[in-house]
């Protein structure tokens, strides 16, 4: 994986997998960067809440491996942060991650815009908020919200680049400097 949202895209996968309703994705940006994404999916018992950053533990038939919550445990300690992960059966999971954003072992971040634009269009995704908060200010986006402004025109090309371009526009006023 070559850049942040690279992670982020993969993780969200569990999120759909679990048959989450609603999915959030928050961004907090000061003196590093941290990171919640939370669902209300069918969240995870105790036992495999234990095992399931382990590399060799997953859920899937199709193979005998699952990197992705692995993968970005270690980028969290690799870039000095920290990886948090709260589930209750039934409820949903949680994922903390903070990272030094100045480390070099830090990925860039990616393209959020169009992460978050293909985000919207997912099918399996029913409710998604995002939001991005730093000393410069706030932005928040609802799934929910863009759907009902632009109903059927949002796959138009037009709506397409013109949406990745004002909410990559939005995020980078409120990185300021950094």
């Amino acid at each position: 994986m070559e850049q942040l949202t690279d992670y982020l895209y993969d993780i969200i996968q569990n999120s759909i997998k679990a048959n989450a309703e609603l999915i959030e994705l928050s961004i907090v940006h000061f003196d590093q960067m941290v990171i919640t994404l939370s669902d209300n999916g069918s969240g995870m018992d105790e036992e495999t809440l234990k095992k399931v950053t382990s590399p060799f533990y997953t859920t899937k038939t199709t193979r005998k491996v699952g990197i992705g919550l692995s993968l970005i445990q270690m980028l969290c300690e690799q870039t000095e942060g920290s990886f948090l992960i709260e589930s209750k059966l039934g409820i949903g999971t949680s994922l903390h991650m903070t990272f030094n954003d100045t480390h070099m072992d830090m990925p860039p971040i990616g393209d959020l815009g169009a992460f978050i634009y293909d985000i919207l269009l997912h099918q399996d995704i029913h409710q998604f908020v995002f939001s991005y908060l730093s000393f410069e200010g706030a932005f928040k986006l609802s799934i929910e919200e863009m759907k009902m402004m632009f109903e059927q025109t949002l796959t138009h090309k037009d709506i397409k680049d013109g949406l990745i371009e004002w909410i990559n526009h939005e995020i980078q006023e409120r990185r300021g400097k950094q």
